[in-house]
């Protein structure tokens, strides 16, 4: 089992060690079958944040020695567009996985050449490699399935994945229409999954995805409990598809 939407790096004043997450992970995963994370980087969240660093950053993780099989996403920013940095240059430095957009982190103007020009080269490479773009998901105009959705469905050999699968309605029907798109589960609440499993056709398309550690951080600041990483993520696997 493949846990799709995992998170190492600076998250806000916490930074999350990447060997420390997968070692969670993997041990408590265990329990679940979970044998593979595909991560992504919230350092990339930073205004100062710079490509080469996010390479150091995955080059530690990509270090993990344990069973657990952990594949990278690029975090691909606007300021990297804006630097007429390459996705298909960016992307030579390790076998990433996949792409990972955050519209609501970042502000992808759509309207500007430059931005238009880097989306349509991330869905190019997408098409061209057969992997996917985890693109954050909301019910924001920024974070809209549909925004982003018609960049895929003008590739048919591009994947999208719909990350949170927020708001339900719409991904599910975008999921059900296109044979690429894709959503996930992370933080979806116990009730949207259940909405979700009843909307979507083919079950298999809902992806598990945990937005651990992400998780960890909501606990123990947002609603003040007391609990480990581990321990944590023994949580977040209750919900799977």
């Amino acid at each position: 089992m493949t846990d799709h939407h995992i998170h190492i790096g600076q998250f806000n004043e916490l930074y999350y060690d990447a060997l420390e997450v997968f070692e969670a992970i993997e041990e408590a995963g265990a329990k679940y079958g979970i044998d593979e994370a595909r991560f992504s980087s919230t350092s990339s969240c930073r205004d100062d944040v710079e490509l080469l660093k996010i390479e150091e950053e995955t080059a530690y993780a990509l270090s993990y020695t344990g069973k657990l099989k952990v594949r990278p996403y690029l975090w691909f920013v606007p300021s990297y567009a804006d630097k007429n940095i390459s996705v298909f240059s960016a992307t030579k430095t390790f076998d990433y996985c996949g792409i990972k957009l955050h519209p609501a982190a970042q502000k992808w103007d759509l309207e500007n050449p430059r931005h238009k020009k880097c989306m349509e080269e991330i869905f190019d490479w997408s098409a061209q490699n057969k992997k996917p773009v985890l693109v954050h998901s909301g019910t924001i105009p920024d974070d809209l399935p549909t925004r982003f959705s018609p960049f895929a469905i003008e590739r048919p050999n591009s994947v999208l994945i719909l990350a949170h699968s927020n708001p339900v309605k719409e991904c599910a029907e975008l999921v059900n229409t296109h044979k690429n798109i894709f959503c996930d589960t992370a933080c979806i609440e116990e009730k949207n999954l259940e909405k979700l499993r009843s909307l979507v056709t083919d079950k298999e398309k809902i992806l598990f995805g945990s937005d651990f550690p992400v998780t960890h951080y909501f606990s123990t600041h947002y609603f003040s409990k007391e609990c480990s990483l581990k321990e944590e993520y023994l949580l977040d696997c209750k919900i799977m598809p």
